[in-house]
């Protein structure tokens, strides 16, 4: 009896060790990826309400990128409290682009202006390199742009149709960037230390705004 005892602890001692691993691995991916959905979750949120604060054009692009870094609270970093979204250092980790579209009745796009702050976390071969944001790290595709004319064109037919004038629009669009860092090195395994995350927003400047310009 004692010899069969000692072999089923044996047996159970060999199962564990091949099975750890593999629960290992499961407990780490899943703290990875709740961390990762926290941090994606907080980037949209951030992205709706900023994108929500300049459609209201009573605030500068400053104020509003300043609300977003700060809208998502404080964590610790190096036995600090800092700010969850980092524009500057210490440890940059956000970069905000705010696009501001004008789009005459007719269809015709004007002058398209852009706010950028902050950087960008990008993976050069083996090097993480983090940059100053530019306007080339804008998602806003030529495409989405003549969507919203044939879209403002589109409403003014209707709207002369109907006996009303014609008016111009204003579309902003709001990009949030942020770097978000594993806490395990995961690259031996072929995926990435830092992962980009991103949200953009668009909205169109509310009338009474417009109007009190």
């Amino acid at each position: 009896m004692n010899g069969k005892k000692v072999r089923q602890s044996g047996q159970s001692i060999v199962e564990l060790a091949v099975i750890l691993p593999f629960l290992i691995l499961l407990i780490i991916g899943m703290v990875e990826t709740a961390l990762a959905l926290r941090s994606y979750l907080l980037v949209t949120t951030a992205c709706r309400e900023g994108v929500r604060f300049v459609a209201r054009a009573r605030y500068t692009d400053e104020d509003a990128a300043r609300w977003m870094l700060n809208s998502g609270g404080y964590t610790t970093l190096n036995n600090q409290q800092v700010l969850f979204f980092r524009a500057s250092p210490p440890d940059p980790n956000t970069g905000i682009i705010i696009t501001h579209i004008p789009i005459q009745s007719d269809g015709t796009r004007g002058d398209i202006t852009r706010y950028l702050t902050g950087t960008m976390t990008v993976i050069s071969g083996t090097a993480i390199i983090t940059r100053p944001i530019t306007v080339g790290d804008s998602r806003v595709a030529e495409i989405d742009l003549a969507r919203h004319e044939n879209e403002t064109r589109t409403i003014n037919q209707q709207r002369v149709a109907a006996g009303y004038e014609a008016l111009d629009n204003r579309l902003v669009v709001v990009e949030v960037f942020y770097a978000h860092w594993t806490l395990w090195n995961y690259r031996p395994l072929g995926l990435p230390r830092v992962l980009q995350l991103y949200s953009r927003s668009v909205m169109r400047v509310v009338s009474d705004a417009r109007q009190s310009q």
